[in-house]
């Protein structure tokens, strides 16, 4: 039977990271800072449960005693807080099972593809982005790779080899990125594509090229239309992407344009309200709010920047937006750093 496409190319990163923590156990060890005690816990949850006031869990059950007997309350301050990790059964063991998960993975991938073959894309170190970045460090707020992981990953190019492609110095996202946009312009020259993109990543929505979510096959394949790559870029571009990747986007709304545009009082921007605001307007409307909401919150006015490695810099809103729109973007040539101002002038935008 034919296949649709000649090639599937999958961001595998997701798939590696998962069968690596899988083999562990993760905790906290909690001490007490002046006294010689110590507690496991499962998670921070379970030691001072959900919310910012931190007084539910262990630290409330405690505390009830001690209000009912008298006796001072304890605060998490009162605590150092260490993350740990232990694997969760014997070596060889957990790492077969790493592999059977891979293997999984990688079926699955194959079968929902309509591709006659795939290709295995994997970090390998190195990041453009950490370079470019003053407002907060690229991926600042990641933790440590799981106990197994540089094992895992070398057992999983060695078993899968010629189907592997290592990634450096950019995104495995970057790398597919440009794949992607190659087969949007062999599209529009022959009218059909010729590969198709699988990845659980949302950054790579903004790429004009078939895929799929191999976490949810069921959902098909789809291809995004320019006004929804734009649409997702855009949204971004306010809400940030602090969660993954550590990028701040825009802060907040100013009063004015909370007013004008009916948002309500927020505190920081949420991807629901961003992307309410690019919600079905064409690609050049996307862009105008971006960047009427950016001059609205920073002005024009240059002002004393101080970067997360102590730089001084003169910033008004313009440089802010460059720099988000900069670590935001999917590459779609080789070596590119975008500038969102080349896509101002294209749209004819005054700004």
């Amino acid at each position: 039977m034919t296949k649709t496409y000649e090639i599937c190319h999958v961001d595998f990163d997701t798939v590696l990271f998962r069968a690596a923590k899988s083999c562990q156990t993760d905790f906290i060890m909690v001490k007490h800072k002046k006294i010689k005690w110590q507690k496991r816990f499962e998670g921070v949850s379970k030691f001072y449960g959900l919310g910012k006031a931190k007084n539910k869990g262990w630290i409330g059950e405690e505390n009830t005693k001690r209000e009912k007997a008298g006796k001072p309350l304890i605060y998490v301050e009162d605590f150092i807080i260490e993350e740990c990790s232990e694997l969760r059964d014997d070596h060889d063991v957990v790492l077969e099972d790493a592999i059977n998960q891979i293997d999984y993975a990688v079926g699955r991938i194959k079968k929902h593809s309509e591709a006659e073959d795939y290709k295995l894309y994997v970090g390998d170190g190195g990041n453009f982005r950490y370079d470019l970045a003053n407002i907060l460090p690229y991926k600042g707020n990641r933790k440590d790779k799981p106990l197994l992981f540089l094992e895992l990953k070398e057992k999983f190019v060695e078993k899968y080899r010629n189907k592997v492609v290592l990634i450096k110095d950019q995104e495995v996202d970057d790398a597919l990125g440009i794949i992607g946009f190659n087969n949007y312009k062999g599209f529009l020259k022959s009218g059909k594509y010729k590969d198709i993109l699988s990845f659980v990543d949302k950054d790579l929505k903004m790429i004009l090229s078939p895929s799929f979510n191999y976490d949810k096959v069921e959902d098909g394949i789809s291809i995004p239309t320019p006004e929804e790559a734009a649409r997702y870029f855009c949204s971004q571009l306010l809400s940030g992407d602090k969660t993954t990747d550590n990028i701040q986007g825009l802060p907040n709304f100013s009063p004015e344009f909370q007013q004008k545009y009916n948002t309500g009082k927020t505190r920081g921007i949420g991807k629901a309200t961003a992307n309410s605001l690019v919600e079905g307007k064409s690609i050049k409307e996307m862009f105008s709010i971006v960047i009427e909401a950016y001059k609205s919150y920073y002005g024009e006015e240059k002002k004393e920047f101080i970067s997360f490695r102590d730089e001084t810099f003169n910033w008004n809103w313009l440089d802010y937006l460059k720099e988000n729109a900069t670590l935001l973007w999917m590459r779609r040539e080789e070596n590119e750093i975008y500038n969102i101002e080349d896509t101002f002038k294209r749209l004819k935008l005054e700004y």
